[in-house]
């Protein structure tokens, strides 16, 4: 591996990007600079970030932007101002705190009925499949009032979201999602309800509101990141208690750790490996590097959330870290708007999962996905009695 001066593209392969265990190769790249040159499959060559402070910095700089110029002209959550102010406003009228923590109560009782499930399967479960998959499609489901039949059908459409940036899969996954999410913005048009997509539908701000193609892209994006980020979520945190049985032991016995425990877990192994934003203009980024306009800096949250400068021994899980201003849900007008419900979601699942089955267990071999969604194939567990 080796790097010029004038920031010429490193010798490596994605493995520091999308590798099973990317924290090594992440560590050696922090260690040669504010940012280094990489050639990736899924953008090209960019300049990949890893330092915290600059991460930071770089997500909430208005000189770069989300959005390819040929990413279509539909106003979309990525979009830049003054079209992204505006719907985040409108958004904000529908997308409540209220409307989220209304959920609770739901959310809790499919946890709960999910896991009796698993009690009578009984032997080793996979816990991506029977219990991290299903629980977003029917959160966001119940949220956008779609029936609760339709959830099959909905992961169906959407799971190839976690396979990662590869284009065939996005094609796919856009098309089958916007299908069906016509067909629910026409039955809510006709049928209103006490639900997100009616409220998205009804939203106003001034004399403005959203257009139908924006009311579907906005629902491909609710149901594609409320699925892929809260499914890595779930299965992530409950495999890093499970190989760090001295916090999962903690866990028991202070449940009241549960929220500072999904912030470790957020930050211990973002759902997200990265992401990408491309400069509008030339952008000076320390130590006499610049990214020149029409480049993209692909921000490492991997990277990042282990930066030892901003993170006390980075590599270890520690479930009462404290501060924890991890970069998972990302920073600035992009921050991710469904953070507030997926950690709902992760706190009553796995809070409930570790107080119900406390010899909860690995029951087979684990792989990592090797792609930018940071997340596993499959996560077999023996759940032991439950209480």
């Amino acid at each position: 591996m080796s790097i010029d001066q004038d920031g010429a593209v490193v010798a490596l392969a994605d493995s520091p990007v999308c590798a099973a265990d990317p924290y090594p190769g992440l560590a050696r790249l922090r260690g040669r600079g504010p940012a280094v040159r990489v050639q990736t499959s899924f953008m090209g060559e960019v300049w990949l970030v890893t330092r915290y402070e600059l991460a930071r910095t770089l997500l909430a700089d208005p000189r770069f932007s989300r959005r390819r110029p040929d990413d279509g002209e539909v106003a979309a959550v990525d979009s830049d101002p003054p079209e992204h102010t505006r719907i985040r406003k409108l958004v904000g009228k529908a997308f409540t705190h209220h409307r989220i923590q209304r959920l609770r109560p739901w959310v809790q009782g499919f946890v709960d009925a999910q896991l009796d499930e698993l009690v009578a399967v009984g032997g080793p479960v996979d816990l991506l499949d029977r219990f991290a998959y299903p629980l977003p499609i029917a959160v966001i489901c119940e949220m956008l009032g779609a029936p609760a039949a339709d959830r099959a059908d909905v992961r169906a459409r959407t799971e190839k979201i976690l396979e990662g940036e590869v284009a065939e899969n996005r094609e796919k996954v856009y098309d089958l999602t916007k299908a069906y999410i016509k067909g629910l913005i026409a039955t809510k048009r006709a049928q209103p309800g006490d639900d997100l997509m009616s409220a998205l539908i009804a939203a106003r701000e001034g004399d403005s509101r959203f257009t139908e193609p924006e009311l579907v892209e906005l629902g491909i994006a609710l149901i594609a990141a409320g699925y892929a980020t809260t499914t890595n979520l779930i299965g992530n945190g409950i495999h890093a208690l499970l190989r760090n049985p001295d916090q999962l032991d903690l866990l028991r016995r202070r449940p009241e750790l549960i929220g500072s425990a999904v912030e470790e877990f957020l930050r211990y192994e973002s759902s997200f490996s990265a992401a990408g934003q491309i400069a509008k203009e030339d952008v000076p980024i320390g130590d006499g590097l610049v990214v020149r306009s029409g480049q993209v800096v692909l921000i490492s949250f991997c990277g990042a959330n282990r930066d030892p400068l901003r993170f006390p021994d980075p590599d270890r899980l520690d479930i009462t870290r404290a501060p924890n201003p991890h970069l998972a849900f990302s920073h600035g007008i992009h921050h991710c708007l469904g953070a507030p419900l997926a950690r709902m979601e992760a706190e009553i699942a796995i809070g409930t999962l570790v107080r119900r089955f406390p010899d909860l267990r690995i029951g087979g071999t684990t792989e990592w996905r090797e792609n930018i969604m940071r997340g596993l194939h499959a996560l077999p567990v023996v759940l032991g009695e439950p209480t």
